[in-house]
């Protein structure tokens, strides 16, 4: 097996505790629950299942990355009757916002079955080097739950105890540093208990190399360029992965889990048997049939998160990441001015708009080269190091080798500015439709310009640089105040 498959006992889905205020996931009264190891393996993989549904990583962080940036943009000729994308699109998002809250709620789901297994499996009789893999993937899991959250919302909830009662479910939000703090924590106790790589059998769980990876980009976040650095340094000093020598390569099914993956959500195609393990990227967003009529016994998408023409015009001439990324459609009606389209996730095998076998990359090793670009050049400016890093992935786009200087290597003699202007249009290109554009934005404090630029008729307010607390949280728990002006 390529992936993992996420079995989950049957008492862990019948009453999952999804918000901060409804009865407890039924597994933690269940005593006879956690006798064994593959009870403690059950509690871990149900860690899992909520992440690939389509209110986490199977298409909402899609559309909060890309539809809520400069990347994507309803409208021109293209427009949809899902109010909540509409309002993520043109930032008229407000606490009754349905994705907002949908998104909330999967995560604390997560967060809660991260803690069932810290708080369970840390007193099982079960082997010691297992155990220790178990709880080191629940701190990794929890750790990239709060960081999505407290990114996206600022203050938070912090709860670090599964529900186990009717009791105390009204939590105050808690500061973002002291929310940082339990980040950088779990990060650590999962570095020093994941093991560096797995089987084939147990791809699609974190590795120590993901616990330094994402620890590098929360210390990035932090603007702590020191530790950021050293964290990417460490990662790249580990020998364990390597950037695959074109672009499209990273994207081919055949290459998942392996060379420059660091960690992946993982998906599988089914033949259409079971969509809640199969990836909805390729389907939602291939041109629909208006635009493009589907091959024979193939089939058309939805054509969502419309790709804007000014993330289009970003790839010079020769760079091989525009093909991968964007689909261009001339046959595209006269109506729809801008006819550019998601082409990163393509799977021949998938035989409808839910059948797709791509996994959603969270961290991969060109993402650590350019973090350490980017924290080396805040640091000392744009050494040798920075320009290293950085020129590996531009010669990698355009279709050279990585170690040979090449025509499309990075002007040499750049200010620090300079230089991290080009990194940020680097990482645009790089990482266009994985989740990222939306963070890296609002790292740079760049969202509101970025999105001005793109089209001056959205207007992105301070407020909008966080989402609003869900109005239904606020109903069901009184200690929970808003963020301003919503």
């Amino acid at each position: 097996m390529k992936k993992i498959f996420y079995t989950i006992l049957t008492a862990m889905v019948l009453s999952a505790c999804s918000d901060l205020d409804i009865k407890p996931d039924g597994i933690n009264t269940a005593e006879n629950l956690f006798e064994t190891e593959q009870d403690a393996e059950a509690a871990v993989n149900a860690m899992y299942a909520s992440m690939q549904t389509h209110d986490v990583y199977n298409q909402f962080m899609e559309v909060v990355q890309s539809q809520g940036t400069d990347d994507a943009e309803w409208g021109y000729g293209r427009n949809t009757s899902n109010i909540n994308k509409l309002q993520m699109d043109k930032f008229q998002f407000d606490a009754s916002s349905d994705l907002i809250y949908r998104f909330w709620e999967n995560h604390y789901k997560n967060i809660n079955r991260t803690n069932i297994v810290l708080d369970r499996v840390a007193d099982m009789s079960i082997d010691e080097e297992v155990k220790s893999r178990f709880l080191g993937e629940a701190h990794f899991l929890r750790a990239m739950m709060y960081f999505n959250m407290v990114r996206l919302f600022g203050k938070v909830p912090l709860v670090t105890k599964p529900t186990t009662t009717l009791e105390g479910l009204q939590v105050r939000r808690t500061s973002t540093d002291s929310v940082y703090q339990l980040i950088i924590s779990d990060l650590m106790a999962s570095e020093s208990s994941l093991p560096t790589q797995y089987s084939p059998d147990d791809y699609g769980r974190p590795t120590k190399g993901a616990a330094t990876a994402l620890l590098a980009k929360v210390y990035l976040t932090n603007k702590e360029y020191d530790k950021a650095k050293e964290s990417a340094q460490a990662v790249m000093e580990m020998g364990q992965y390597t950037l695959w020598p074109t672009y499209k390569q990273v994207f081919d099914i055949a290459n998942e889990n392996i060379g420059e993956s660091i960690f992946e959500i993982q998906f599988v195609g089914t033949g259409g048997t079971d969509a809640s393990v199969s990836s909805s990227y390729q389907g939602f967003f291939k041109p629909p049939a208006s635009v493009r009529a589907p091959e024979e016994g193939g089939f058309s998408g939805y054509g969502d998160n419309p790709v804007t023409e000014n993330h289009y015009n970003i790839y010079s001439p020769g760079d091989n990441r525009r093909g991968v990324n964007v689909l261009y459609e001339p046959g595209a009606p006269s109506s729809i001015q801008f006819p550019y389209y998601v082409n990163k996730y393509q799977d021949p095998q998938a035989t409808n708009v839910s059948d797709g076998g791509n996994n959603y990359y969270i961290l991969r090793y060109a993402d650590v080269l350019l973090m350490y670009a980017e924290a080396e050049n805040e640091l000392n400016g744009p050494t040798a190091l920075a320009y290293d890093a950085f020129n590996q992935i531009r010669r990698r786009g355009f279709g050279y080798p990585l170690e040979v200087p090449s025509p499309a290597d990075l002007t040499a003699g750049l200010s620090k500015e300079q230089f991290l202007d080009s990194l940020m249009v680097e990482r645009r290109r790089e990482f266009a439709f994985e989740g990222q554009r939306r963070f890296d934005l609002l790292r740079w404090g760049k969202l509101k310009e970025a999105v001005t630029a793109q089209d001056p008729s959205i207007l992105v307010l301070d407020k909008h640089l966080l989402f609003p607390i869900p109005e239904q949280e606020r109903l069901v728990n009184d200690l929970l105040d808003q963020n301003d002006d919503y």
